[in-house]
């Protein structure tokens, strides 16, 4: 893996995902009340635009993180 890349920290973020909507899929087949509802609106449904938020970041983030490790690299040889 190069230095500043956050590709790992980006594909568990995504897998996280993905797994807990999975799992609310399954834990909503027998919870489904108006409760249930109330708890995807507010914390489930929330969470898609922000994790694609932090991904699009962290992927900023690593272009400038291997910028600089090649930048840096440059200057010692």
């Amino acid at each position: 893996m190069k230095r500043g890349d956050l590709s790992p920290v980006v594909g568990s973020l995504k897998f996280a995902l993905r797994d807990l909507q999975a799992r609310w899929e399954t834990t909503h087949e027998m919870w489904n009340d108006s409760v249930a509802q109330r708890f995807k609106e507010q914390h489930v449904e929330p969470l898609e635009p922000t994790v694609q938020t932090a991904v699009k970041a962290i992927e900023r983030l690593a272009r400038v993180l291997m910028q600089a490790y090649d930048a840096c690299s440059a200057e010692r040889e």
